[in-house]
């Protein structure tokens, strides 16, 4: 899937300011060779305004301990906010994205 691989690749590596992203693209720069990680197909124009709905959201997200889930009130909020009238199967898609994204954040 698009996003965890995204989402993974966005992650900082353990004991680095640097993304695996970020590590991958010097190595490309050093040899010119492009490593199979960052070969990533772009999604579907059609769902990919969802991704992007959801980064920004994911920007307003609650810490404390750990990360928190996107909550439907922040959801509810955003949307007022920007005038976006988000349909149900839209906000299930979010908190999918969400969900995948907090995983990808708690492995090592």
């Amino acid at each position: 899937m698009y996003a965890e691989k995204t989402f993974k690749l966005d992650k900082k590596l353990k004991g680095s300011e640097s993304t695996l992203r970020e590590h991958l693209q010097a190595i490309e720069m050093q040899t010119g060779i492009t490593p199979e990680e960052l070969h990533n197909p772009e999604p579907s124009p059609a769902v990919a305004y969802l991704l992007g709905w959801f980064f920004e959201l994911a920007m307003s997200r609650q810490s404390g301990m750990s990360l928190n889930p996107i909550s439907y009130t922040e959801i509810d909020a955003w949307s007022r906010l920007f005038a976006r009238h988000l349909e149900q199967w839209e906000i299930s898609v979010i908190k999918q994205l969400d969900m995948i994204y907090l995983n990808v954040q708690q492995t090592e």
